[in-house]
């Protein structure tokens, strides 16, 4: 499992932080998809946001049901169908 953490940080001062995971099972979207984008966070300083993100990457039973919901909303093309994007 692969986790990708961006930070951005507004004109107003507010961080914003996305939390994305990557297993890469489906073979299509190892070639071309995204990673699913599984939380987002928005604080004061990088460190209020990345200690939010980090309480949910270390807690594998909401990645797990976070990673179903994504998954459950962003189908994967059946196998015998090519690629169309």
């Amino acid at each position: 499992m692969i986790v990708l953490v961006s930070l951005d940080v507004a004109e107003d001062g507010q961080v914003r932080g996305i939390l994305q995971v990557e297993r890469r099972r489906d073979p299509t979207r190892q070639l071309f998809g995204t990673a699913p984008l599984i939380a987002e966070a928005t604080g004061p300083t990088q460190q209020d946001v990345l200690r939010q993100l980090r309480e949910l990457a270390e807690n594998d039973a909401e990645v797990a049901a976070r990673m179903a919901e994504w998954e459950a909303a962003h189908p994967s093309p059946p196998r015998d169908r090519p690629f169309q994007g």
